[in-house]
């Protein structure tokens, strides 16, 4: 089912655990802003780097929502910064293969 990978990593990040996180998703992760497609990720050392500096704000993400089409999960989160307690609504699509996530889409506020 790839709604599990999808779930585990809200869970890790939630637990703000950059090896578990890491290991939902595949070597050559893309991380996309919808709609222009642009690269804001590519790999998963960079996925990393990226991670522990967010992970160093204490975020939180909670599901409000989730869709799963095909081999996609869709999911509207809200996501929170525990230190300052600022939060921001986005969608994110992720893209499962091999039960890996491979590419996510940001949507933005």
């Amino acid at each position: 089912m790839i709604e599990k990978v999808v779930q585990q990593q809200i869970e890790y990040y939630n637990k703000q655990d950059i090896n578990g996180f890491a290991s939902t998703y595949a070597d050559d992760i893309t991380v996309y802003t919808f709609p222009d497609n642009t690269v804001t990720l590519s790999g998963k050392q960079a996925l990393v780097e990226r991670y522990l500096e967010t992970f160093k704000k204490k975020m939180f993400a909670e599901i409000i929502n989730r869709s799963i089409v095909g081999n996609r999960v869709i999911d509207w989160e809200i996501a929170t910064n525990g230190l300052t307690g600022e939060k921001a609504s986005l969608m994110a699509i992720y893209e499962v293969e091999n039960n890996l996530i491979s590419k996510v889409w940001f949507i933005r506020e």
